[in-house]
């Protein structure tokens, strides 16, 4: 480090890093030129707006294998909103950035001017792909950047209008890329991105207003804005970092240019939000960080509107909370850009399905953001949902910007809890990215119903091993009907036989040579031993012919189940009955004992799969109303309920 003695004040300028040429002294605000041994003063650098930033010189942080400290500071604008660039000493003579922007940073080191600098200084829209460094980066945003302000020591000369056309890329695994143009000088810094609870920091400052810190009475800290159409007073929350303001009066879209607000855009009564769901400056925690809602607009694709309310936290940047119909999503601005299919991306390994796309427009206002809002402000955007989560696509046309941010469903109760608010509105109908309730007791009732059927499986193959039937009885009869017909027929009664074992099923055939008629049983098997009575019957029926084609229905043997039978000896009573066509059919008799009774087994394949189909029916139909909303469904052929 060396220092210098201000050519204005004399106060001690020190230059930490080689590279640093430019500096603004502390105590007088001159802007100096390091030429060799000697400062010169060129001018006195604006006063640098209030911001609440924690971010201060000195500070000294951590991400990944960078170490860096803070040295210097631009404050830079575009036409649609201001930022900070902090100049940064990387240690062993590298020196970089840290660039704080809409709430997460740029960290990147100074990098050789690229081969390709020709064909970046062409480019005029953002999507191109280009080489550098022999990565592959995406071209996101294009703007002309200015100095408003600048602290602490500076690479180059960086007094307030300094201009230069920005070009920033961005490339697998949060690779960034910052090109520089101005005249004939490029520079170019390649690095990654951040987000600022993964950076380690030291020495950050106190945040008025935050964690017990006390808002200051300075003059810089309390000067109020005033509308330049009503005249009424407006707070401004975010000094300094905030680019619009909605009159909470009138209504007007003002333009914040320093210590002013100019009219940007007036509004007419249906074009403001009046009443937010959840209040304007209203702080509640969600996920464990207190949040501040500072803006509030509405948008709409067409078919229906939804509302996004702007959450910001000095440590944490900028989030949102989305509304539509009673449904809420925690959105953050994707850092990790999705790879693979356009339609079917994936994040962190996960597949996302596209939803929907299309145009939307900003219908209404309310609030502050860290970019120039308008009242008809259009975007291009996609959806691809993986419930709970949610990846949306935004392209600026006019703004020549894209953007992914990542969402994710929070139940209703979250917002009421962190926020306070009781009347929330109900939500309708099922949301894109919603949980699907089923979701997760189908997957653990499938585990568990397989199980179970493989048991019920196991169990009826093991009992069919063991239970062998066994042949009882095997007797031939002949039914005879009486010369009178009024007489009745008499009943065959079986020799006696022993069913051995233990207490199985028995089966009662009947076997009969019928030919377009029928011969019936009432059977009666008797237990000779206990008097026990098993009634049972038997038809035999078996028809044929020729309509159309030859046709046939029954057959000539049957068979009756008696459950339960236990061991002893019996014999069948047979009382027969017979078509009228019939007068003398032999027929054959027999019982088995043991073997199974499928029904019994279908019975338990049925109860133990009725609550898993249950759930997946429950399951598929709410994946049905969900994608029924998308003109991507990959139910195509259902309609919603």
């Amino acid at each position: 480090m060396r220092q210098f003695d201000c050519p204005q004040c004399s106060a001690p300028i020190p230059f930490e890093t080689p590279g640093a040429v430019f500096a603004v002294c502390a105590h007088c605000r001159s802007m100096v030129v390091r030429r060799d041994l000697e400062l010169e003063a060129i001018g006195t650098m604006a006063e640098l707006p209030p911001d609440s930033s924690p971010l201060q010189l000195g500070a000294v942080g951590a991400h990944g294998s960078h170490r860096f400290r803070l040295l210097g500071r631009l404050r830079l604008a575009w036409k649609d909103g201001t930022w900070s660039e902090w100049y940064a000493d990387f240690g062993d003579g590298r020196n970089g950035w840290v660039a704080e922007s809409q709430g997460f940073f740029y960290i990147s080191e100074t990098a050789p001017a690229p081969a390709n600098l020709a064909e970046l200084a062409k480019v005029t829209k953002s999507g191109k792909t280009l080489k550098i460094g022999g990565a592959e980066y995406t071209v996101t945003d294009i703007k002309e950047v200015r100095v408003t302000a600048a602290e602490g020591e500076l690479p180059f000369v960086g007094s307030p209008g300094e201009t230069w056309r920005g070009i920033d890329l961005t490339g697998d695994g949060r690779m960034f890329a910052g090109v520089e143009l101005a005249d004939d000088t490029a520079r170019l810094y390649l690095g990654s991105t951040a987000l600022p609870e993964e950076i380690q920091w030291q020495g950050l400052r106190a945040v008025p207003g935050w964690n017990g810190e006390p808002v200051p009475t300075t003059r810089n800290q309390t000067e109020a804005l005033n509308c330049p159409e009503c005249g009424g007073v407006i707070e401004q929350k975010l000094k300094g970092e905030s680019s619009t303001l909605s009159c909470i009066h009138c209504g007007t879209i003002l333009d914040i240019k320093g210590p002013k607000a100019v009219c940007a855009q007036k509004v007419r009564a249906s074009d403001r939000v009046v009443k937010p769901i959840i209040p304007l400056g209203k702080r509640g925690t969600l996920r464990g960080v207190e949040w501040e809602v500072l803006g509030c607009l509405k948008r709409d694709d067409g078919w229906g509107g939804w509302f996004e309310f702007l959450l910001h936290n000095p440590w944490h940047g900028f989030a949102w909370l989305t509304e539509s119909n009673g449904h809420w999503n925690f959105v953050r601005r994707l850092l990790d850009e999705p790879t693979g299919l356009s339609q079917e991306p994936r994040l962190r390994g996960t597949p996302y399905k596209l939803f929907s796309s299309g145009n939307v427009k900003v219908k209404q206002v309310a609030g502050e953001f860290y970019w120039r809002v308008r009242v008809g402000e259009k975007a291009s955007t996609m959806d691809f949902v993986a419930p709970p989560r949610i990846l949306s696509y935004e392209s600026y046309p006019e703004l020549e910007e894209t953007a992914w941010s990542e969402g994710e469903y929070l139940p209703q109760e979250e917002i009421r809890k962190a926020f306070g608010i009781k009347n929330l509105l109900a939500p309708v109908g099922v949301f894109l990215n919603q949980p699907n309730p089923w979701a997760v007791r189908w997957p653990s009732l499938r585990a568990i119903a397989s199980m179970a059927l493989a048991l019920a499986v196991v169990v009826q193959f093991l009992s069919s091993i063991s239970s062998v039937r066994h042949k009882a009885l095997d007797e031939d009869f002949e039914f005879k009907r009486p010369v009178d017909a009024s007489a009745a027929i008499a009943p065959f009664v079986t020799p006696s036989f022993e069913l051995t074992g233990s207490q199985k099923p028995a089966t009662v055939g009947v076997e009969a040579g019928v030919d377009n008629a029928w011969l019936g049983m009432e059977a009666e098997l008797v237990n000779e031993q206990t008097g026990m009575v098993y009634p049972t019957d038997v038809t035999v029926e078996y028809y044929h012919g020729y309509d159309d084609g030859e046709w046939t229905e029954g057959g000539r043997d049957q068979s009756s189940d008696l459950p339960a039978v236990p061991p002893g000896r019996y014999h069948l009573a047979l009382t027969p009955e017979a078509d009228p066509s019939i007068t003398s059919m032999p027929f054959h008799v027999s019982v088995s004992h043991g073997g199974l009774f499928w029904s019994n087994f279908v019975i338990c394949l049925i109860a133990l799969g009725a609550w898993p189909a249950w759930s997946f029916f429950r399951h598929h139909r709410f994946e049905v109303k969900r994608w029924s909303e998308s003109d991507h469904s990959p139910y195509p052929s259902l309609e919603s309920e």
